[in-house]
């Protein structure tokens, strides 16, 4: 399966950010991409990563949910800001 937020690309490259918030213990990175996602009318370049499981941390590599954002988010948890869209839910990244 092709996931459309992928758009014919096996991957994004982009560079970190900052830390804010997660939905849990575990911050969240935002991220800003080389070149920017288009899904359903949007198109930004910001990324939002909150790791998948409970009591993960950041290392190498790991499966996120990705946040399209066409706004810079708050340093505030999820459920408290400004929200952008989800696009996936078992996403991968590799840290290079």
């Amino acid at each position: 399966m092709e996931p459309k937020w992928l758009g014919g690309n096996t991957g994004y490259f982009g560079r970190l950010l900052c830390f804010i918030p997660g939905q849990n213990d575990t911050p969240a990175a935002v991220v800003k991409l080389e070149n920017p996602i288009t899904v359903d009318h949007l198109t930004a370049d910001i990324v939002v990563l909150e790791l998948r499981y409970v009591g993960e941390e950041w290392k190498t590599q790991a499966t996120v949910h990705i946040e399209l954002c066409d706004f810079m988010p708050e340093p505030k948890k999820w459920q408290e800001r400004r929200k952008g869209k989800w696009i996936e839910s078992h996403a991968t990244y590799r840290k290079v």
